[in-house]
């Protein structure tokens, strides 16, 4: 793959564009800036200066997207920790690795290789999975490093809705829950998933998976916990999951339905990509590297058999 090392360009136009926040704000009371206009290409891998985040651009063809936001390590001198009271630190444990596979696998099976997004830096120092506004950084460098990664984040799914059309972003996370499954998100609330899937089929519009909703001869419900819902594809493979046909609804358990990208990638506000965040648990499924080959694995086939069903993408694999 050819690498691309987008800091010049990315500073130039957004040093044109940008209006600067106070060194503490976080971005605070200003409105988010534009992010910078890139001609991305396919099979090539961009990334930052100190490589703290990185796109491997897949195939043109490809119609998803991965991304690792919470799983970084570095920690950059001029990014200092994140100190306000409602500002989330915990790292998300081998989630790039996981991610990783994911997206080998998909490629080993189908033969078209995934967009796939990392973020490096420490979620106590840069933030990715907020609004700017709300992610407490502590330096303009944690700001100018979540703008160059929702860039590449942008790129990658405005590469999938003008050559394929129509595509998924999966946004890994991990979660410490008392219930070891993957807790699909779809910004569905918990009331509503504990609700009659009468109810729950007016939820749609407010949905990371809205457009899919307009396109599918399924029902909203079904999508959520029926026979080819991403959940219950999970757990055909093994992989306990909620909400499911096996494991419908949350009831009183603790539940993450989707953050930031989720919200500003999926198609709840338009467009033909739909999103999902998954958060993994770790005794079951991360925390050793076998328990990552082999969950990797069966997420992968998961997504191939719900893009099958669902997008009529993959026949034949």
């Amino acid at each position: 793959m050819k690498k691309m090392n987008l800091w010049l360009l990315a500073c130039l136009l957004l040093a044109a564009a940008a209006c600067k926040k106070n060194e503490n704000d976080g971005g605070n009371d200003e409105k988010e800036e534009s992010l910078p206009v890139i001609e991305y290409q396919p099979n090539t891998t961009y990334t930052t200066t100190g490589n703290q985040v990185k796109l491997i651009m897949g195939d043109a063809n490809s119609p998803i997207v991965l991304a690792s936001p919470h799983d970084g390590t570095m920690t950059p001198s001029n990014m200092p920790v994140r100190t306000h009271a409602n500002a989330v630190t915990v790292r998300d444990l081998y989630l790039t690795d996981v991610t990783e596979k994911v997206a080998n696998a998909i490629y080993q099976r189908t033969g078209v290789r995934p967009h796939v997004l990392i973020n490096y830096v420490e979620r106590a120092r840069m933030e990715p999975n907020r609004a700017l506004a709300e992610t407490y950084h502590q330096s303009e460098a944690a700001n100018q490093l979540w703008k160059e990664y929702h860039a590449f984040l942008k790129g990658a799914t405005d590469m999938v809705s003008k050559n394929v059309g129509k595509g998924l972003f999966l946004d890994m996370h991990g979660h410490g829950h008392t219930k070891h499954r993957v807790e699909v998100g779809y910004l569905t609330s918990i009331s509503d998933l504990n609700g009659t899937d009468a109810a729950l089929n007016n939820r749609a519009t407010v949905s990371s998976i809205y457009h899919l909703s307009t396109t599918s001869p399924y029902s909203f419900s079904q999508l959520i916990r029926g026979d080819y819902a991403f959940g219950t594809l999970l757990a055909n493979e093994g992989v306990a999951a909620v909400p499911s046909k096996q494991d419908p609804k949350p009831n009183n358990d603790d539940y993450f339905n989707g953050g930031y990208c989720t919200l500003t990638y999926g198609s709840r506000n338009g467009g033909a990509i739909s999103a999902l965040q998954l958060e993994t648990p770790g005794p079951t499924f991360r925390d050793t590297p076998s328990l990552r080959t082999a969950s990797a694995p069966k997420v992968a086939d998961a997504i191939i058999k719900y893009m099958q069903t669902h997008y009529s993408l993959f026949i034949g694999k």
